[in-house]
């Protein structure tokens, strides 16, 4: 099942992770209509694994390549893409999991005076 909106907009390290990666905008709109939903945290992450790819599209390098791509999106609008990346072995199972323990239960260190 495909998602009717789009990716609107890139931030500049979302273009630039882009260019890096070799992932076109062509790229981004195929992973995010088809990948799996994430929310997870302060961001939604869109994952497009082997099983999200259509059986007609696997045949086709172009596609297959974009197994494991991770996007990451902002979670109010859901349309800004803040990073992309790829993680073929591993896959969702990182979105999904919880932390070991909170980033507030850390001690906070007072700041110096200036």
């Amino acid at each position: 099942m495909a998602r009717i909106s789009s990716v609107a907009t890139l931030s500049a390290h979302a273009s630039r992770r882009l260019a890096q990666r070799n992932l076109s905008a062509e790229d981004v709109q195929y992973v995010y209509a088809h990948g799996r939903l994430h929310h997870n945290g302060k961001a939604t992450f869109v994952h497009l694994g082997l099983r999200d790819i259509p059986l007609e599209d696997r045949r086709d390098d172009r596609l297959r390549r974009l197994e494991g791509t991770v996007l990451v999106l902002d979670p109010n609008t859901g349309c800004h893409l803040t990073t992309a990346y790829r993680n073929r072995q591993r896959g969702s199972r990182d979105i999904r999991r919880k932390l070991k323990r909170s980033i507030s239960a850390t001690p906070q260190r007072p700041l110096p005076d200036c």
